[in-house]
């Protein structure tokens, strides 16, 4: 039974007409996450060429503009959703149909079975999406494993021999579509693909090694760190592998109109941060945003529904858990939930064989982007990224050599039964 119910109905409708009106949340209803296609290709970040380059010149046919025109049928929101930043989108020809039953790509999907590809059909993009969604595959790590083998055939080390007679080419739409299905039957290279690039690239070998971009064995999301060093940090930093919806985007904090300075002085944040910087400041800023966005996922809140990424306040939200459940908590008690939660995931890692070693990054992130107009620029320096870990790991009160929780840190946030697991 909800505690208050009436009060619920009073914040949501608050929350509601702020989202219609609201510049932000109307981008994401007309736009869709696609919306970040146009401003990544005027940039020269969108991932390209297994992350070859960030310049893509076939880029403005995967716009969210374009989309909406060729391929989109309509928009969908989950339950009671204004937002409504679904895609569904639908192919009628007579040598490719695309079932709206399967929703439409969003813009990870386009990019990694896109321009990640050498792909800018969106046709053949909204069919891999399809196919992926119906063989329950995630379409990052597929698009990944994918380039990773376009690349591989491209510079020898797979032949035509290994994929059957197929043209493993960038930009081959036709052959992208067959290399899933061999890979959801498991069948000739699909089988070994299956296994994930990291995987794959064990069993090829031949240098191969170096054409896989991943964090503990999980393919890289499409957001490049060289342009969003705090994305970086939680890609190297992330339990479960590189993941770009672990923290708020550097974006939204680089400067006093930014809707996170604006927006979430609560939990101190007050001053903009360049999305490039990797000083004190990002560091501090990341590990707020890290444990923000857990409470999220242990609330089950959509991302996109709050401060930063919308316009849900950060008190709206605690006035909802108290009337939907009467529990009167504070921000101050959700973030050492939290805490607690990222550091049980830490020491769970730790006693599974992860160490600090596996916090870090792709090689192609520690060098110049190529091509476009970031060409010669952008590189992380490695020694930087390297104290940027080692300060996040003291203001997480973590060991700074191996990124293992402290006993101190985990009798502050009542895991002691977790202290000997340190010991």
């Amino acid at each position: 039974k909800i505690y208050h119910q009436e009060k619920i109905k009073e914040i949501t409708k608050q929350i509601t007409q702020r989202i219609i009106d609201n510049p932000l949340s109307r981008d994401l209803r007309n736009l869709g996450t696609l919306g970040v296609v146009r401003p990544f290709c005027a940039a020269g970040c969108l991932p390209s060429y297994n992350w070859t380059t960030g310049y893509f010149k076939e880029g403005k046919n995967l716009t969210a503009e374009t989309y909406n025109k060729t391929i989109l049928k309509e928009t969908k929101g989950c339950y009671a959703c204004p937002i409504r930043c679904k895609r569904v989108v639908e192919v009628n020809e007579p040598d490719l149909k695309v079932d709206p039953t399967y929703g439409g790509p969003e813009y990870e999907t386009v990019a990694s079975l896109g321009s990640l590809c050498g792909i800018s059909d969106l046709k053949y993009i909204a069919k891999a999406n399809e196919l992926c969604n119906k063989y329950t595959m995630d379409t990052i790590s597929t698009g990944m494993t994918i380039a990773f083998a376009m690349q591989c055939y491209e510079e020898g080390i797979l032949t035509k021999e290994d994929t059957e007679g197929l043209e493993l080419t960038f930009g081959n739409k036709e052959a992208l579509l067959i290399l899933i299905e061999k890979i959801a039957h498991r069948e000739g290279l699909g089988d070994l693909l299956a296994e994930g690039s990291y995987l794959a690239s064990q069993k090829i070998g031949k240098g191969s090694e170096k054409f896989i971009h991943q964090v503990k064995r999980q393919e890289i999301p499409m957001h490049d760190p060289r342009v969003k060093t705090g994305v970086g940090l939680q890609y190297a930093l992330s339990d479960y592998g590189a993941d770009h919806m672990k923290a708020p985007h550097d974006p939204f904090f680089k400067d006093k109109e930014s809707w996170g300075i604006k927006e979430m002085s609560g939990l101190g944040i007050l001053e903009p941060v360049s999305p490039t910087d990797l000083g004190e400041k990002k560091i501090a800023l990341f590990k707020l945003l890290d444990i923000y966005w857990t409470v999220f996922d242990i609330l089950g809140v959509c991302d996109f529904g709050y401060v930063p990424r919308s316009v849900g306040a950060m008190e709206e939200l605690l006035e909802i858990i108290r009337s939907a459940t009467s529990w009167r908590t504070t921000w101050f008690e959700l973030m050492k939930l939290g805490e607690r939660s990222i550091n049980m995931a830490r020491i769970f890692n730790y006693r599974e064989g992860f160490t600090s070693q596996d916090d870090t990054l792709p090689e192609v992130f520690f060098r110049d982007f190529k091509g476009g107009p970031l060409d010669g620029k952008g590189a992380i320096n490695k020694e930087d990224f390297q104290k940027a870990l080692r300060l996040r790991y003291q203001l997480m009160g973590w060991n700074p050599d191996t990124g293992i929780p402290t006993p101190a840190k985990l009798i502050e946030l009542g895991l002691d039964w977790l202290v000997g697991e340190v010991k």
